[in-house]
């Protein structure tokens, strides 16, 4: 039984039940193929949102990345003056039209066209919420995924072969041993700082036992004990000496970028941060090199 048989003959069962709730809404399971996805995407609700190019491109990845699994999150059809209208599904639809494999999907049959205005308004759960981790974790291996990957958006199984890395474990030591301020402000806290400790460790720029030694006296002890590159960092963005690039998808990230420069170069002779463009592009190789293991670059640019 293909699946529009298969929805119809629900639909018929939904407008005979004999409990009034079993009449507004009936709920099944189906594989569906790409050519009924086709069929299906032809029904797509006129007032439905705008495509948004990014999120089809990484259900895309998903379904490339085989996991795509049945999800609560139900495919929502009503019917209209005897016609299908399609409310929810126009970016996993044309994904697996992209990719031509068949899934399977919840299905929702509703009463009334007007439940539109009801979908996609829930909270979605963020990748440490899934993953019960704190989010000082997370942030930095999603901002690692992001600059230095072909990632764009990074979900739990990409975050999760890193938080069992290296990289997880160093980043753990941030949050539960070294603990920096969460003060509004503070330099220490920041995710690009964070990102910049462990890779700066893991790229042997820095021994994990001094990059150690001057993350927890910057945390601990007062500012005329900290290494000097550190407090011309701290004073660079405190006293607004440098415009601050705070992104979130690039390395040049200047607590990120400037915080490798300092554990770098904190035995050096040098008071001053400031990063040139060989130092710049240096470090970028080093990094993108290093997050080469954990970005799945093949079926990524497939995806794209």
């Amino acid at each position: 039984m293909n699946f529009f048989t298969r929805l119809e003959s629900k639909h018929a069962a939904m407008q005979s039940a004999d409990y009034d709730l079993d009449k507004k809404m009936v709920q099944f399971n189906s594989w569906i193929t790409p050519d009924e996805m086709e069929e299906l995407i032809k029904l797509n609700y006129d007032g439905n949102r705008d495509f948004n190019k990014p999120n089809f491109r990484r259900l895309v990845r998903e379904m490339n990345l085989n996991r795509w699994v049945l999800h609560p999150d139900s495919i929502v059809l009503v019917k209209v003056d005897g016609e299908w209208v399609g409310l929810n599904y126009q970016h996993r639809g044309n994904a697996q039209i992209e990719t031509g494999v068949t899934l399977p999907y919840s299905i929702c049959i509703y009463h009334e066209k007007e439940i539109y205005k009801y979908l996609d308004q829930n909270k979605t759960r963020t990748n440490a919420d899934v993953l019960s981790t704190a989010s000082d974790i997370v942030y930095p291996i999603q901002y690692l995924l992001r600059s230095a990957t072909p990632i764009a958006k990074a979900n739990p199984d990409d975050v999760l072969p890193v938080l069992q890395s290296q990289i997880g474990e160093l980043l753990t030591e941030i949050e539960y041993d070294i603990k920096p301020s969460t003060k509004n402000g503070n330099v220490w806290k920041q995710t690009g700082f964070r990102a910049a400790y462990a890779m700066a460790i893991l790229t042997n720029t820095v021994t994990h036992s001094a990059a150690y030694e001057i993350y927890t006296c910057l945390t601990r002890n007062d500012i005329k004990e900290w290494p000097d590159l550190f407090v011309d960092l701290y004073r660079q963005v405190m006293e607004r000496r440098i415009m601050v690039n705070r992104s979130g998808v690039s390395l040049d990230n200047d607590f990120f970028m400037r915080g490798f420069y300092a554990f770098a170069n904190y035995d050096k002779d040098k008071t001053t941060v400031a990063i040139h463009s060989g130092f710049r592009q240096n470090v970028k190789s080093l990094v993108c090199e290093y997050m080469k293991d954990y970005s799945f670059d093949t079926l990524e640019l497939k995806a794209a």
